[in-house]
């Protein structure tokens, strides 16, 4: 059998092995995550837990999907509106997530939930915003806004609308970031794509894998530049993370 056809075969059940799996439920009725561990917890299977971790990096480095950001903005944006007719700050909350639930953003329909859960407590927008926020920099920065309100007494409408001002203005900066690191980060990945296609390469030229890779100074050379390699693309990470950090206020 050709290397061509032993790479295809092993791509192959690499693939198989990685892909995701229906996962059966529990006697109960909920969701099932894998055999029980020792200690009682569901144990993740090793593929899903490998499929994961590469599509995290791809989500980061490769970029195919992006975040839809922007729903933030446009509810602080609906509720300066109920505001400025009137509203009290929950019910122009609660407004504001009813005209934008059109866009069916899971961040909205949460905040949604949490806010008719803290309108039955007395809990404040400014709470039950930073409650949802859970790591959400758009929103932690308008529960913030929020809670200058409910705290100190600041008018609601003009806070709102400046918040969502800002947060536009920060969502564009990113953009404009994440243009600019496009052509160093499509670099990396050539150049790193580039000295590991050497056996791709061999195949296609019709030479014996086995062969090339054989040897003192096959060894010598093919570790090296993998060391290289690693190098280079851990620089310039550091090298374009530092670049496109913000500037600080000094």
């Amino acid at each position: 059998m050709s290397e061509s056809v032993w790479i295809v075969v092993g791509l192959v059940v690499l693939a198989v092995w990685a892909w995701p799996r229906g996962r059966p439920r529990a006697a109960g009725g909920g969701p099932h995550r894998g055999d029980a561990g020792s200690d009682g917890e569901p144990v993740e299977p090793p593929g899903a837990v490998a499929l994961a971790a590469v599509r995290k990096v791809l989500a980061r480095e490769v970029r195919f999907r992006r975040v839809r950001r922007g729903w933030v903005a446009d509810f602080a944006e609906l509720a300066a509106v109920g505001l400025d007719s009137g509203l009290p700050p929950d019910e122009a909350a609660r407004l504001a997530c009813a005209v934008g639930a059109s866009s069916a953003h899971p961040g909205l329909q949460a905040l949604a939930a949490r806010l008719a859960d803290g309108a039955a407590t007395g809990e404040s927008v400014g709470s039950g915003l930073a409650e949802v926020a859970q790591g959400d920099s758009d929103l932690t920065f308008l529960a913030a806004a929020w809670r200058l309100t409910d705290e100190f007494g600041v008018p609601a409408a003009p806070a709102a609308r400046a918040a969502a001002e800002v947060l536009r203005d920060r969502a564009a900066a990113d953009d404009r970031r994440t243009v600019l690191a496009a052509g160093p980060r499509a670099s990396m990945w050539l150049l790193t794509l580039l000295p590991l296609s050497g056996p791709v390469v061999a195949v296609l030229l019709g030479l014996p894998v086995g062969e090339v890779y054989t040897g003192t100074a096959a060894v010598v050379a093919t570790a090296g530049g993998l060391t290289l390699t690693g190098t280079g693309w851990l620089w310039c990470r550091a090298l374009l993370r530092r670049s496109l950090r913000p500037a600080g206020v000094g």
